[in-house]
């Protein structure tokens, strides 16, 4: 039957069982597709009757049916909680004074000493005033700068009890904010450890934050059900800061909070400060408007491996390679695909490439993959999207298992969580990631992903971008965006 109808369809006739019609059928199962592909609701102007127990309308977080209607949006059950409980909370901390903490002559005159743009001195402002607040902005256009203004006006105003916490969904992220802010008074973690969420973990052992001030960079990378977790555990006295770029693609989940919060409510940079980098951000802001140089594209060669390799220039060495070394290069190039599957995806070109480079390794050679863990492992402070380098020495061939990874941290083979080859990296995957040079795939089929994933790809960039696509797809992207169905903003009040 599954076969026959899809699983969509198979389980739509199952919920529905005796009050099945083709029409309510359709429904249900539209709903489900769309919810796995991170839509929160659908929309239908003239959905079929549904009985009460199958289908209620929603007014709250007091439901019971699997399906939930609000005018003419339905969400399945969960969507429709997260949804609802986000709207409350936000509007419950944007119209609750935050609690003081610090003096505000003193934060006001130690803000004067940076240098700052009227709309990042704004930004700062709302941050203050507000338990919630956005900073939003493309690349370079000083994000990261605000946020370390603000940390540092709050130290400079004499209050030393103050609990600041930064983190973002990557531990590179994280880092990377940590050390631009560079102060050891604030404690940083990925968004993850922060929450304690781990796979089963029972969410009434998951930790209140308890911090006077909570900043979450590349927040765009935030679906419903995490940032339901974030809103969940925040402590009452909790300011929330979120930075990002809401233009990048929308999280592999469901929802695209950020973005909507963003066009409610958002502090807005659009200066870039990145004077060497101009051209990038040129054609940054090019694609956003949905503009597209085609000259700049190059055709997919004959031999797509070989000639990845050629600008990889993997590590065979007969010494030993340094391991922050090997990391930096990694950092300095780095290949971004639009697709996860299929012949020209990610797992394709990983393993093409990972077979080649065995087949040219001679025993005594050293060798260097890159890996990333796709699973949270807190006791070793590694979490899904982690990248690393697995070393070893070969035997004949390249074995895995006879390698050491470095994240720089040295973790042995045995107590490796699971990982996978990272040649080539979803653009998804890249995201809070910034590479000096990146060469961005575009298979056919990368046009179901919009214009968002051109400019998340450029955006990875730091010096240059090479683009590998056909112009037909790329003409499909332009024209397309990556949105997800919600009800957030026309429930906003």
């Amino acid at each position: 039957m599954s076969e026959k109808f899809g699983l969509d369809q198979f389980f739509a006739k199952r919920l529905l069982k005796g009050d099945y019609t083709p029409e309510r059928g359709a429904l249900f199962s539209r709903l489900m597709k769309e919810s796995r592909e991170g839509h929160l609701c659908i929309e239908e102007s003239n959905p079929p009757a549904f009985p009460p127990h199958l289908v209620e309308e929603g007014k709250g977080l007091e439901v019971s049916s699997p399906v939930i209607r609000n005018g003419g949006r339905f969400y399945l059950h969960k969507n429709w909680i997260y949804e609802t409980y986000l709207l409350q909370e936000i509007q419950r901390l944007l119209t609750t004074p935050p609690p003081v903490i610090c003096d505000e002559q003193s934060f006001l005159d130690a803000l004067k000493k940076e240098n700052l743009l009227p709309k990042q001195t704004l930004a700062i402002k709302n941050a203050l005033k507000q338990r919630i607040s956005l900073i939003c902005g493309g690349p370079g256009t000083g994000k990261t700068y605000t946020a370390a203004s603000f940390v540092r006006s709050l130290l400079a105003s004499g209050n030393k009890t103050l609990r600041i916490f930064l983190t973002a969904p990557t531990g590179k992220a994280a880092s990377h904010l940590h050390l631009a802010i560079g102060s050891e008074k604030c404690q940083a973690m990925t968004l993850h450890r922060l929450l304690n969420v781990q796979p089963g973990k029972n969410r009434k052992e998951q930790k209140i934050i308890d911090a006077d001030l909570l900043i979450i960079d590349e927040a765009s990378m935030l679906d419903a059900p995490l940032f339901f977790k974030t809103l969940e555990s925040m402590g009452e006295g909790t300011r929330l800061l979120l930075m990002g770029d809401p233009d990048q693609l929308p999280p592999i989940e469901a929802g695209s909070v950020f973005r909507e919060m963003s066009e409610l409510f958002g502090s807005q940079l659009d200066v870039s400060m990145r004077v060497e980098n101009q051209t990038l951000h040129s054609l940054a802001s090019d694609i956003h408007r949905g503009q597209m140089p085609s000259e700049i594209l190059l055709p997919f060669p004959q031999d797509l491996t070989w000639e990845l390799l050629k600008k990889l220039d993997p590590i065979l060495a007969y010494e030993e390679p340094d391991p922050v070394m090997c990391l930096k290069k990694l950092d300095a190039f780095r290949i971004v695909n639009a697709l996860r599957v299929g012949p020209f995806g990610c797992d394709t070109i990983n393993e093409a490439l990972f077979l080649a480079l065995a087949s040219r390794i001679a025993i005594g050679q050293w060798w260097a993959i890159p890996i990333m863990v796709t699973r949270n492992t807190p006791s070793l402070d590694l979490y899904n999207g982690s990248s690393g380098v697995l070393i070893g020495k070969s035997r004949g061939g390249i074995r895995l298992q006879e390698g050491i990874a470095y994240f720089p941290e040295k973790v042995l083979f045995k107590d490796l969580p699971p990982f996978e080859i990272a040649f080539c990296l979803s653009i998804h995957k890249s995201q809070g990631s910034e590479f000096q040079s990146v060469l961005a795939l575009f298979p056919m089929g990368s046009e179901f992903f919009g214009k968002e994933a051109l400019y998340t790809a450029v955006t990875r960039a730091k010096k240059s971008v090479e683009i590998m696509a056909e112009h037909q797809v790329v003409e499909k992207m332009m024209v397309k965006r990556s949105q997800r169905t919600t009800g957030f903003s026309a429930r906003f009040v």
